[in-house]
């Protein structure tokens, strides 16, 4: 897929290791997939959002959503990442965590985290 852009308009060059798949921790704890959906969709490219939750290493805590999401190429994928750096999930609710997001370094759907 090759973005048209504006004349005298140079595209971002692409980051060393950019893979069409993000790797996204900082979820709320009650993330649903949908939400996450929501967060990335109007991204170019976005194809899926495939949430996973892991139970916390801290006992008694709350379970830990990490989730991997696909994109058409690496291209779109940098675009979301660029654009979602700083981005603040649930201050309506007091949880103040930002998402960290980075290339997956296997891209694509993933064995052992169920049903993409």
């Amino acid at each position: 897929m090759t973005p048209t852009l504006r004349p005298g308009h140079q595209p971002a060059p692409l980051p060393s290791g950019a893979t069409s798949t993000l790797y996204v921790e900082g979820l709320p704890a009650n993330s649903t997939r949908r939400e996450v959906a929501h967060i990335f969709c109007s991204f170019m490219g976005y194809k899926d959002a495939q949430p996973v939750t892991k139970e916390s290493k801290d006992r008694g805590g709350d379970p830990v959503i990490l989730c991997f999401v696909d994109f058409a190429d690496p291209a779109c994928s940098a675009t979301a990442m660029r654009a979602l750096r700083g981005y603040k999930m649930g201050e309506q609710e007091g949880y103040s965590a930002y998402l960290w997001l980075q290339f997956s370094r296997s891209p694509g759907r993933k064995s052992g985290y169920g049903p993409r």
